[in-house]
């Protein structure tokens, strides 16, 4: 496991002394540096300092069989969660029964006959195939999706969906396989946020078509654009605004161009919000209406 060197166990820096020899206390005899978190997100920020405390948590356990488990495991990862599920104020981890139970705050120990083959983190941190921390998870059937949409993400995909299902297969006769062989049936590759999926379940449960996911167009004006969802016959899109871009004008220009380029080249192009979401439809007959026009103009 690579701990970073500035780390340190209880001895020589104590909850004494760690003030003034400039350490923040990370876990309970475990010292060290919080992240600076100038300039970030809150939503950044938080994700920092939870891995400066994940790695300080495991230090205390290096040498022991451990690894971490479900929620915790996943956002080491980087793994998008659905906020309700999300965990960043506890370290979940996993252990044999019948050896030593951490018995610490912020720590839920979790036990097992035996822990499965352990994958390591780029930071060396102990965890088990994604595909095992997402059987871990306890939440609906639409979040559970969501998430394992995020393991097969377009930008840097944790597995491949041959080796989700092979891991499914792997894990048979496991409590939770049964749900997950049903669930993988609506998982698709190549998403670039929770909320594109998201997006997407609420059309397919309203019984619109499923459309193609982050679909590359090339501009007759040059530029290549994607859009998060594309039902091509139609050449209708469907995007997801999380308004992230607000206040920030260089980007709003540049939307504001994708935009126009993407509608002279025929588009028409229907846009979701959070709040959409919720209630979802006016939004669903919107894209409903969209087709049914684009499938038999006037």
């Amino acid at each position: 496991m690579s701990i970073p060197d500035d780390i340190q166990l209880a001895g020589e820096v104590t909850w004494r002394n760690h003030g003034k020899a400039g350490y923040d206390r990370l876990a309970r005899g475990v010292y060290g540096h919080l992240p600076n978190t100038d300039g970030m997100t809150e939503h950044q920020a938080r994700r920092a300092r939870f891995d400066v405390r994940i790695k300080a948590v495991m230090r205390v356990y290096q040498g022991r069989q451990i690894a971490l488990y479900g929620v915790t495991a996943l956002q080491v990862l980087g793994v998008a969660l659905p906020a309700q599920l999300e965990d960043w104020d506890r370290c979940h981890v996993l252990v044999p029964s019948n050896s030593y139970r951490p018995e610490r705050r912020s720590v839920i120990a979790h036990c097992v006959k035996t822990i499965g083959p352990i994958w390591t983190t780029r930071d060396g941190l102990p965890v088990l195939h994604p595909v095992d921390h997402w059987l871990q998870l306890t939440g609906t059937d639409n979040e559970l999706i969501e998430i394992a949409d995020g393991l097969v993400r377009r930008q840097h995909p944790l597995i491949t969906m041959d080796g989700f299902r092979r891991r499914l297969d792997e894990l048979k006769g496991m409590r939770q396989v049964q749900r997950g062989r049903r669930l993988v049936k609506h998982v698709m590759p190549g998403t670039d946020s929770l909320y594109e999926t998201r997006t997407r379940l609420v059309l397919a449960h309203a019984g619109l078509p499923a459309p193609v996911v982050n679909y590359r167009v090339n501009s007759q004006s040059g530029p290549t654009y994607y859009v998060d969802m594309a039902y091509l016959n139609e050449k209708v899109a469907v995007e997801y605004d999380g308004a992230g871009h607000v206040g920030n004008t260089a980007q709003m220009e540049r939307d504001a161009r994708r935009r126009r380029d993407l509608q002279d080249d025929g588009w028409l192009i229907i846009t979701a919000t959070a709040r959409e979401l919720a209630s979802p439809v006016p939004f669903v007959r919107s894209v409903e209406k969209a087709l049914i026009m684009r499938d038999n103009p006037a």
